[in-house]
């Protein structure tokens, strides 16, 4: 039984590799670096701009969501070392 149970998380755990990438030139895989790295950066400045100050309200609301349910620090004095 435990056998069976061990083979099927085995089975779950070999799913396809969702980039199967094919053989390219040198020449192309290079092109299409150079395609990729400029859109992605183009993507991400396009992304950052239209969503920038939603993201950045969104993560300071969690932030303080946290902070108010952080313990308060001591106010006690910590102990003094008696001078040797």
């Amino acid at each position: 039984m435990l056998r069976a149970a061990l083979r099927g998380l085995a089975e779950m755990c070999d799913e396809p590799d969702p980039f199967i990438f094919p053989e390219l030139p040198d020449e192309a895989a290079a092109a299409l670096d150079h395609f990729l790295e400029d859109f992605l950066e183009d993507f991400y400045n396009s992304f950052q701009e239209r969503y920038g100050l939603q993201l950045y309200c969104y993560y300071r609301a969690i932030e303080e969501r946290a902070a108010r349910h952080r313990p308060m620090p001591s106010t006690r004095l910590p102990l003094q070392d008696p001078p040797f």
